[in-house]
């Protein structure tokens, strides 16, 4: 059997434990044909309950291309997955929309995420040197702030029995359908009124409704698993450079259908760090506490360099040690077009996504 990186994409679901093909072809089970189809019954039971976690990621082009190290960066649509504290750092509105477009008859996965925010009706009217400096002394005034900001995605991922005799693991003989909505909120915390002051801290609140539908189709056999699940995240800025982001997953779960087991809490943290300008490194560890049951634990590693007036941007990873590659660019001033590359050991992952700001 092929030994892969462990990668969601691949051999390895990071929900679950690695889970060995059945070896349909020992000769003391052939002589028991009863005790073959009990025991196979058995394990498939077992592969079902361990391989329920889901399996879909409301990701950007963007964050794939930087290894999915994205916990401490977080600000685009696709916070409302990595770090719903994020959401608060983004100004106006924004929609993507991305697809994997190699092999999608054996791996089809799109997403669609959006995000906006939710402003004070009537603003606070006492006087305050600080805001009277920064909306009008300033050469560059601060952005209006967002009272509370929130986003919205849905993800659907389909992959055929072709796809698991290609990668083997949990995958052999399935066939599995999962969409996936979230909702996100966040908010930004008044700990500095500093005027000027570079300390800021996000929180955020993420709610997650998952369907999972799975088929192995030798054994006759046939799951449903409806999850819904509540996370929560916070993002600190020290300073102009260095940021880092704390997310915690499954504290609250429901679940229902086969397999109705509740899924590990999971602790997930990252971090940001401003090179220069225009170039941010960031890092991530999945599953910190490595809890079973939940996101397997993992080590990102992402750099973005922003060339030509932000125009062009190239972008690197590492996603637990497999290679990651990704450019985007700004076709228009409000549309920017990014591409992801995930060098698998068996299967090439490529994606492109649309990215629109409103205002």
């Amino acid at each position: 059997m092929n030994r892969h990186r462990m990668h969601p994409l691949k051999t390895c679901h990071p929900g679950v434990r690695r889970v060995h093909p059945l070896d349909l072809h020992r000769k003391d089970m052939s002589a028991h044909p009863a005790w073959t189809r009990l025991a196979l019954g058995a394990i498939a039971v077992c592969m079902m309950l361990l391989a329920t976690s889901n399996g879909v990621y409301a990701q950007s082009a963007r964050a794939r291309g930087m290894g999915g190290a994205f916990i401490g960066v977080a600000d685009d649509e696709s916070a409302t997955y990595y770090n719903p504290a994020g959401l608060s750092q983004i100004q106006g509105r924004e929609a993507s929309l991305q697809v994997k477009v190699n092999e999608r008859d054996i791996f089809n996965w799109n997403s669609f995420a959006f995000t906006g925010h939710i402003y004070e009706d009537h603003p606070n009217e006492r006087f305050s040197i600080t805001d009277y400096l920064e909306h009008n002394v300033l050469e560059e005034p601060l952005p209006r702030r967002p009272k509370y900001s929130y986003g919205v995605s849905y993800t659907q991922d389909s992959r055929s029995t072709e796809f698991g005799k290609m990668v083997g693991g949990e995958f052999l003989g399935v066939k599995r359908e999962i969409s996936d909505l979230q909702l996100a909120f966040g908010t930004r915390f008044p700990i500095a009124r500093r005027m000027l002051a570079r300390e800021k801290l996000y929180g955020g609140i993420k709610f997650n409704f998952t369907n999972v539908d799975r088929a192995i189709n030798s054994l006759g056999t046939h799951s449903k698993r409806d999850v819904e699940n509540f996370g929560i995240g916070l993002m600190y800025h020290y300073n102009d450079r260095i940021t880092g982001g704390l997310t915690v997953e499954n504290l609250v779960q429901r679940v229902r259908g086969d397999g109705a087991v509740r899924d590990g809490v999971s602790l997930n943290m990252g971090g940001k760090f401003n090179l220069t300008k225009g170039t941010i490194v960031s890092a991530d560890a999945t599953n910190v506490t490595d809890s079973g049951r939940t996101t397997a634990q993992q080590y990102r590693l992402g750099i973005e360099k922003k060339f030509i007036e932000n125009d062009l941007t190239i972008r690197m990873g590492s996603w637990n040690g497999t290679l990651t590659l990704g450019f985007g660019m700004q076709v228009l001033p409000n549309f920017r077009f990014d591409y992801a590359y995930y060098g698998g050991d068996v299967v090439k992952e490529h994606y492109v996504g649309g990215h629109l700001t409103f205002d």
